[in-house]
């Protein structure tokens, strides 16, 4: 089993079920240090049914929810659901956990390491998560391509090396480039005769760069390219791995 979901499910096996037995500190209830005391962080809080306090936890990148009882003497993790089995927690993660969290990567995004594909004041940007060697990137530009030519989205590739040995030679070759989209273009055309030829020069010049954006794709927990980040039509940050369908791309691309 993955040690992030052992670690995660022996958390919540610990935390079931338990009493105020310990004393905490700041705004939440006391008993919410018996959870943050194992490695948990307090991302948020909200009113639940019946005067409970419900919180967003952060466990490892994975969110937790916990629900306090009104005297703050007993708290439960898991999904609260009502009596026609609608799930109560879910929309609350979402909202608090990823959305937020989505919402905060958008500026992280905007100062990564990334090359302009299309009109720079197309008013849809998606960020993209790519590896010079990645097939779905490629079909993923050659479906975007339509909106790219008609000056209705701009891509910001962010380029990472990360799926094959060559990948990062490839990737720091590319923004290490005099003209990165230039590069970015050319692995792009001769993508089905093996990209773009590592070149040393570009290469070590671009090489800090993609080891940047390694960290923040790592850092952001996208574990797939195309790792997709947009926004959709009020405005919320949404994040997609891998190639959407056709449906979901038309929703992507014109929101």
């Amino acid at each position: 089993m993955d040690k992030k979901i052992s670690g995660l499910a022996a958390v919540i096996s610990a935390a079931f079920l338990f009493s105020a037995t310990a004393h905490g500190s700041g705004s939440h209830a006391p008993i919410i240090k018996q959870v943050t005391d194992r490695g948990l962080k307090v991302v948020s809080s909200f009113e639940a049914i019946d005067g409970m306090t419900g919180y967003i936890l952060d466990s490892n990148g994975s969110p937790v929810t916990l629900y306090v009882t009104q005297d703050g003497e007993h708290a439960f993790v898991g999904t609260l659901i009502d009596k026609k089995g609608l799930n109560l927690s879910a929309p609350r993660v979402q909202e608090l956990f990823h959305d937020a969290k989505n919402q905060q990567a958008w500026a992280e995004l905007e100062n990564s390491h990334w090359i302009q594909d299309g009109d720079p004041n197309a008013e849809t940007v998606v960020y993209a998560f790519v590896d010079p060697n990645c097939p779905y990137c490629h079909r993923f530009r050659t479906a975007a391509l339509p909106w790219i030519n008609e000056g209705k989205v701009q891509i910001r590739h962010i380029v990472v090396g990360v799926l094959a040995s060559d990948s990062i030679a490839k990737a720091s070759t590319i923004l290490g480039s005099n003209r990165p989209h230039g590069a970015y273009i050319k692995n792009f055309e001769t993508f089905r005769s093996g990209g773009i030829v590592p070149v040393h020069a570009a290469s070590e010049r671009g090489k800090a760069q993609v080891e940047a954006n390694n960290r923040l794709m790592s850092n952001l927990g996208v574990s797939a390219t195309p790792g997709i980040y947009y926004k959709d039509s009020t405005g919320n940050v949404k994040m997609r791995l891998g190639l959407p369908p056709e449906s979901e791309l038309n929703r992507i691309l014109n929101p």
